[in-house]
C-alpha cells in the first residue's frame, strides 16, 4: 500500500512593535461658536490577541473655545465622542475634571458613543448631562478661552487594530453664545480631536483546517491514471490566519516534493512519489522547488484562508511497496512591523 503526503504546518510567530504616530492636530471648522483642539497622552501598547484590552489609560484635551469676533463669545459647549470606524467600538472614554475659567458637568460617566451609533441630543440647560459632557465658560479674557480636561480611555479585546494605528476619535458638540448681538446656536464636529498613540503589536495567530493531504492507496495505479484523474488525486487544505499588521510567507518541502517511506532512498526513482505543491500564488516541485518568500496585507482580526493544494504526479505501479510514502511541508508565517510598504491580498492567490 503506497499512501499519503503528510503535512506539517510551523507557525512562527514574530511579534514587534510598531511606531508611535505623533498625534494630529485637529482641524477648526467655520462656525460661530464651538471648540477646537487636540489631545495628547502617554502611549501604551496594545495587543489586539490579548484577551484583556488595554488597561484603562489617562489622556489630557486642550480644548479653545471659538469667538466669532465683535466681542461674542463661546459660553457653553455640551459635546461627546465617537470612532472614525467600527475598529474602536466599545471602547470607554470618561471625562474626569477640567481646568479653567470654568465649570463642568457631566463627569465620571462614558460618553463614548461607536461609530454610526446615534449620540445623545445635547442640551446646554442641565447641570446633570446623560451620556455626554457640558463646559460652562465663566471668563471672558483671551486666557479663559482655554480648557483641559483629563479623560481616563479603556480598551476591549479584540479591537481590529491596525499595527502602529493611532486612534482618532471625533468630538460632536453643540454650543452657545453671547456678545456682539443676540444670543446664537450652533452645532460642530471636531475631526481627530483625540489622538491616541498607542503602539499596536504586530503579530499574527494561524492554524491549518482541511483534510490531510492524503492521496490515498495507488499501488495499482499508473502514471497515466493519476494524469488522466487529477480531481482525484489533488488535496485541499487552508491556513488560516488573523494578524494586526502585514506578514510574509514561506513554504519548504523536506524532501523537495518528494514522498518516500522511512529508510528510503529519494536517488531511487522507484522508492520516491513526485507531488506538486500550490500555495500563496506559487508552483512548486521537484523541478522547481523554489519557493519565493511572499509579503502580504494585513490580515485582520477575522480570519483569512490562504488555500493550499498537492496535486500527485505519479502512479505507483513501479514503486516499492510500502504504507508510509510521506513528505513534510514546512509553512512560516511572520509579522513584519506595521506600515511596512508593499504586500499582496494573499488569500485572492
Amino acid at each position: 500500500m503506497i499512501t499519503s503526503l503528510a503535512r506539517k504546518l510551523v507557525l512562527t510567530l514574530i511579534a514587534s512593535v510598531s511606531a508611535t504616530l505623533a498625534a494630529a492636530p485637529a482641524v477648526a471648522q467655520s462656525v460661530t461658536c464651538g471648540i477646537t483642539g487636540s489631545a495628547t497622552a502617554q502611549a501604551a501598547i496594545y495587543d489586539p490577541f490579548s484577551p484583556v484590552g488595554l488597561p484603562t489609560t489617562r489622556i489630557t484635551l486642550t480644548m479653545q473655545r471659538i469667538n466669532p469676533g465683535g466681542g461674542a463669545k463661546t459660553s457653553h459647549v455640551g459635546f461627546f465622542l465617537t470612532g472614525q470606524g467600527p475598529e474602536t467600538n466599545n471602547s470607554i472614554v470618561v471625562p474626569i475634571s477640567a481646568a479653567g475659567s470654568v465649570n463642568i458637568y457631566g463627569t465620571n460617566q462614558n460618553v463614548f458613543y461607536n461609530f454610526g451609533t446615534p449620540g445623545p441630543v445635547l442640551n446646554l440647560e442641565t447641570n446633570t448631562p446623560a451620556g455626554y459632557m457640558i463646559v460652562e465658560f465663566t471668563g471672558n479674557n483671551t486666557a479663559s478661552d482655554f480648557v483641559t480636561v483629563v479623560f481616563d480611555i479603556t480598551l476591549p479585546p479584540n479591537l481590529d487594530i491596525a499595527a502602529s494605528q493611532t486612534l482618532d476619535f471625533d468630538v460632536n458638540y453643540h454650543c452657545k453664545g453671547t456678545g456682539g448681538g443676540p444670543p446664537f446656536e450652533d452645532n460642530g464636529i471636531i475631526p481627530n480631536a483625540v489622538s491616541f498613540p498607542i503602539k499596536v503589536l504586530s503579530g499574527l495567530q494561524a492554524s491549518y483546517s482541511g483534510h490531510i493531504l492524503d492521496f490515498g492507496e495507488i499501488g495499482d495505479k499508473t502514471d497515466l491514471d493519476i494524469a488522466n484523474d487529477q480531481a482525484t488525486y489533488t488535496k485541499d487544505g487552508w491556513v488560516n490566519v488573523r494578524s494586526s499588521g502585514p506578514y510574509t510567507v514561506d513554504m519548504v518541502s523536506q524532501n523537495g516534493y518528494r514522498m518516500t517511506f522511512p529508510g528510503g532512498n529519494l536517488a531511487d526513482a522507484s522508492q520516491r512519489l513526485l507531488y506538486t505543491a500550490r500555495f500563496a500564488g506559487q508552483t512548486v516541485n521537484n523541478a522547481s522547488p523554489t519557493f519565493n518568500t511572499v509579503v502580504c496585507l494585513r490580515a485582520g482580526l477575522s480570519a483569512k484562508q490562504l488555500p493550499l493544494s498537492a496535486e500527485l504526479n505519479e502512479g505507483g505501479t513501479a514503486k516499492a511497496p510500502s504504507p508510509d510514502y510521506q513528505d513534510i511541508l514546512s509553512i512560516t508565517l511572520a509579522p513584519l512591523a506595521g506600515g511596512t510598504p508593499g504586500g499582496l491580498n494573499c488569500p485572492a492567490l
